[in-house]
């Protein structure tokens, strides 16, 4: 698809369908598995939009809250590694945090670094300026969360830092050697004879200990588990960093409001789940030989989906997206005629709750040029009808967080 100049967008195929990713990771996998279509489309090259990878994803500031603090929390580990300070009861820990201008300092530097990552996104454009303003103004809950957290870590006064090889100061890739004992923030694994890779936040090597710590912005979820018994398993196999094949022997789920320990996997559950994991690359791998891969539409699969606009098997089903008051969601129209300057008649094509062929008036924030009979499918549209004139047509308006993409007549669909 690409973007006209009044900010609408044109659906398209994408021009090519993307190969299986060359290392699996545990999020990209279950994404894989949850619904192929959507994985391949968000991942699918996208040139004649942007010269980004995949297609732009749209602007989430709930989940770029969790980016805030996790970045924080990366950025104050690190500091307190380097320096040598276990945790916030420490003495020294107070002066680590004027050096790095104090917790405010940290949250703001953070947001404005994670939004800067959106500044080239076509489809942020528009939201920027409402992101920057949200994400401001919960600097101080921002801060209370990454304290939260902070004030649980422990690091191990017997470990030293992690030692900084010349060729971790020069630009390039990280080099890959054995660990040696000490507090590593941000270990990249790699179990190459599998094809997995995994980032650990927070890895503690010391003579009696080996600990992997994963820090989660989130509620909590069993898959979380799953995802740090597996880096403990692409440790293990990591021939590079752990040529010693050293076992993990504690395992730390760190939410913001308590710690959950896991259960490192013994011996055989090493095994067994070096196995798992090889069997779910080699299945998601199949799933991704069609073209297109297939569809899995859900009320839960297709809530947050960032490509739905582009699936026609989410709009052959019954799982539009609608708010649970009823006053938001997507809709299908296909365009009639001009009601006004910035207002066209159209008829429902697909919606949760309005019946094929319902009349509807399309409400837009800019002028546009439809010609009769295009379809064009509204995301977190605001939905309006009357319930007591039956005749009277459904009001669709485009507000801020609303998207609205057309596909021009004749087009062939995507699968």
């Amino acid at each position: 698809m690409s973007m006209n100049e009044k900010m609408h967008w044109r659906i398209v195929t994408p021009a090519t369908w993307p190969a299986p990713p060359a290392e699996m990771s545990v999020s990209t996998c279950a994404e894989i598995e949850e619904c192929p279509r959507r994985w391949a489309l968000s991942a699918a090259k996208y040139p004649e939009l942007w010269t980004g990878r995949g297609y732009p994803p749209k602007l989430q500031v709930a989940a770029l809250a969790g980016s805030v603090v996790h970045l924080a929390l990366e950025i104050i580990t690190k500091q307190f590694t380097l320096a040598g300070v276990p945790s916030m009861n420490d003495p020294s820990a107070p002066q680590v945090l004027r050096e790095l201008g104090g917790y405010t300092h940290v949250v703001e530097e953070c947001v404005e670094h994670i939004l800067k990552r959106y500044i080239d996104n076509p489809r942020a454009g528009l939201l920027m300026e409402h992101a920057q303003r949200t994400l401001r103004g919960q600097v101080p809950m921002l801060r209370a969360r990454v304290q939260s957290m902070l004030s649980r870590i422990r690091l191990p006064k017997n470990a030293p830092p992690a030692p900084v090889a010349p060729a971790l100061k020069s630009a390039g890739p990280p080099s890959r050697v054995p660990l040696v004992n000490g507090i590593y923030p941000e270990v990249e694994v790699r179990a190459k004879s599998i094809g997995w890779k995994g980032k650990i936040d927070l890895l503690v090597l010391g003579n009696d200990a080996c600990e992997i710590t994963d820090f989660k912005t989130g509620t909590a979820d069993e898959a979380h588990k799953f995802q740090v018994r597996a880096y403990a398993v692409m440790w293990r196999l990591d021939e590079e960093l752990n040529p010693s094949r050293r076992a993990v022997d504690r395992l730390v789920l760190a939410y913001e409001r308590q710690d959950v320990d896991v259960a490192p996997p013994s011996a055989s559950e090493i095994d067994e789940l070096r196995r798992e994991l090889l069997a779910r690359r080699q299945t998601v791998e199949a799933a991704l030989a069609a073209h297109p891969p297939s569809a899995h539409p859900s009320t839960e699969t297709c809530r947050y989906c960032s490509v739905r606009q582009l699936c026609d098997a989410y709009w052959a089903s019954a799982t539009q997206v609608v708010s649970d008051d009823g006053r938001f969601g997507d809709i299908e129209l296909i365009i009639t005629k001009r009601h006004g300057p910035t207002s066209w008649d159209a008829v429902v094509v697909r919606s949760r709750d309005l019946p094929a062929k319902t009349p509807a008036l399309l409400r837009l924030q800019q002028h546009e040029d439809f010609k009769e009979g295009t379809r064009v499918r509204v995301l977190d549209g605001a939905l309006a009808r009357d319930s007591e004139d039956d005749a009277a047509p459904a009001i669709v308006t485009l507000g801020l967080l609303s998207e609205a993409y057309y596909k021009p007549l004749g087009h062939q669909n995507i699968g």
